[in-house]
């Protein structure tokens, strides 16, 4: 079979797999609905349109999100700076590792699993043509992400240095960056859905599930930083790389992707090399063989998979179950964190506030005290980013629903369990705001009310956004979008009342105190009257 048929017969089992990973993560996603409200056959229809839509635009943001994570590190010299581009380069290409390999985990979750190959051992081709299929299909999968970053370093490099040589040595360094980032997703994917999905009830599944999150939620903090503080941090790192301590430098030039930077910057500059950039381009070259040994081995098994084997496999062996006694509210928010914690990007949502909320204080952290401005700017955008949560549990009930309704539960019990873990997950947001007051003196000491209101305000707003969100049954795609739109706005007005009452009364009186008691009174109005709502109804 000739590439370019095998590659047009790829879409086929790209479209397979796209499907079954969105559909595999569809409950725990904000979009987990997309196929309910038609009938059967219809529906059937219209879940998998809808899905491959999802799929194309998502990997169509994305990729216009890595296109411009990689070149803001070099915005700062291409815009006049005059330090050297090594620290440009090596920022460049660790946000686009991370990246890919986020995407990655969340794309190749079919691929560990079955794999693509059962669609293809319906047609009449050769094993050697359905592992090459087979192949190109994983391709398909990363390709716009690693086209765009690689040509978007690729010209940065170009329009900074002026020389072809290091544009050319940006295309291998970029090249070998991404093999390396989708072989480690591609490995990761087969730890997460081997070891995690295969025992969601285990302790080991639980430590490596909160590893994968923390790092997730790691490289997601880094490249807010770095969009936030990219002027200040390229010069550090820059100053780092160039130190006259031959040690701090020997040492940087053998880590990835320091290495990769040093290099780059060392051929823009002719080649007359110093110590530490032979070291760099000596691991420049080792790190090459790792790429090489990395492609082979995910070549390897993607290629696999028409002799019906998948990566993700394990012996299962039965284990003594116990099942612990919990009151209602308390099991069934137990159930919706195990059930949103088997997906990573999902699982992420539970600490997008608390790193939202150290974002904002990074951001400010040049101010020498802890305004109020800054806790309530920082707790506001904490609580809308919280509000996302109710529709993510909902979502990812799926039929679940259908259980509920046979068992002895009220829908008050169903609604404050969710309120109860969005408001959870606002908790670390607040403690990260008071590990802040005791680093930096508070404008006023009243101020510190304000994540205690905010808190008051984002349970009040969760419990009036679930409560919307299982009390209507929408008729149609429009109204669906409109009432979702309706009930996500409530809550955002709940969250922002407080914060609005505290602006007004300050400028009103000047006093934070009696700014902060103002808030405070709302907010406990605010969750007092949605919970008779929640009764009542």
């Amino acid at each position: 079979m000739k590439t370019t048929d095998a590659w047009r017969l790829s879409a086929i089992p790209y479209s397979e797999m796209a499907f079954k990973s969105i559909l595999q993560n569809s409950n725990n996603m904000w979009w987990g609905s997309f196929g309910s409200g038609s009938s059967e056959a219809s529906g059937r229809e219209d879940l998998v349109k809808r899905a491959l839509r999802i799929a194309r635009f998502d990997k169509f943001i994305i990729t216009a999100f890595v296109m411009v994570a990689a070149g803001a590190p070099f915005l700062p010299q291409a815009l006049g700076a005059s330090y050297g581009i090594s620290a440009s380069v090596t920022l460049s290409l660790a946000v686009s590792f991370a990246l890919v390999v986020l995407y990655g985990v969340q794309t190749l979750s079919s691929f560990v699993t079955s794999g693509p190959s059962p669609v293809l051992s319906t047609l009449p081709l050769m094993r050697e043509d359905v592992s090459l299929v087979n192949l190109l299909s994983f391709v398909r999968t990363s390709d716009y992400l690693v086209i765009g970053s690689v040509a978007c370093q690729v010209f940065f490099v170009l329009l900074v240095t002026g020389s072809a040589l290091s544009g050319l040595f940006m295309l291998l360094a970029g090249a070998m960056n991404s093999v390396v980032g989708v072989g480690v997703a591609l490995w990761l994917s087969n730890v997460f859905y081997r070891n995690i999905l295969g025992s969601k009830q285990g302790k080991r599944g639980g430590v490596l599930r909160l590893a994968l999150l923390l790092a997730w939620g790691v490289v997601v903090l880094g490249i807010g930083v770095l969009f936030a503080a990219a002027g200040y941090l390229i010069p550090l790192v820059q100053s780092v790389l160039a130190s006259p301590d031959a040690l701090t430098g020997s040492i940087l030039s053998l880590v990835y992707p320091f290495s990769l930077g040093i290099s780059v910057g060392s051929v823009s500059q002719g080649f007359a090399l110093s110590s530490i950039e032979r070291i760099a381009l000596g691991a420049t070259v080792g790190y090459l063989l790792v790429a090489v040994a990395l492609s082979r081995w995910s070549m390897t098994s993607v290629s696999s998979f028409p002799e019906g084997a998948s990566i993700a496999t394990s012996s299962g062996r039965a284990h003594e179950t116990s099942v612990p006694l919990r009151g209602p509210v308390t099991a069934y928010a137990m159930k919706d964190l195990r059930a949103a914690s088997a997906n990573l990007p999902s699982a992420f949502l539970f600490t997008l506030p608390a790193f939202e909320t150290l974002v904002i204080l990074l951001i400010r952290a040049y101010l020498p005290a802890l305004g109020a401005s800054t806790l309530l700017v920082a707790m506001t955008l904490g609580g809308m980013v919280s509000l996302i949560l109710p529709l993510v549990l909902v979502s990812s009930e799926g039929t679940g629903f259908d259980f509920a309704k046979t068992m002895p539960l009220r829908v008050r019990t169903i609604v404050f369990s969710k309120a109860l873990i969005t408001t959870a997950v606002f908790l670390p947001a607040v403690a990260v705001v008071y590990v802040e007051s005791l680093l930096k003196p508070l404008t006023s000491p009243f101020s510190i009310l304000i994540p205690i209101a905010s808190t008051v305000a984002v349970a009040a707003a969760s419990l009036l956004e679930v409560r919307l969100f299982l009390g209507f049954a929408p008729s149609g795609r429009v109204t669906f979008a409109l009432q979702e739109f309706a009930r996500m706005a409530a809550g955002a007005g709940v969250v922002l009342l407080p914060a609005i009452i505290y602006v007004a009364a300050y400028i009103l009186t000047f006093n934070h105190s009696l700014a902060a008691g103002a808030m405070a009174i709302v907010a406990s109005a605010e969750v007092l009257a949605v919970i008779e709502f929640v009764r009542q109804s």
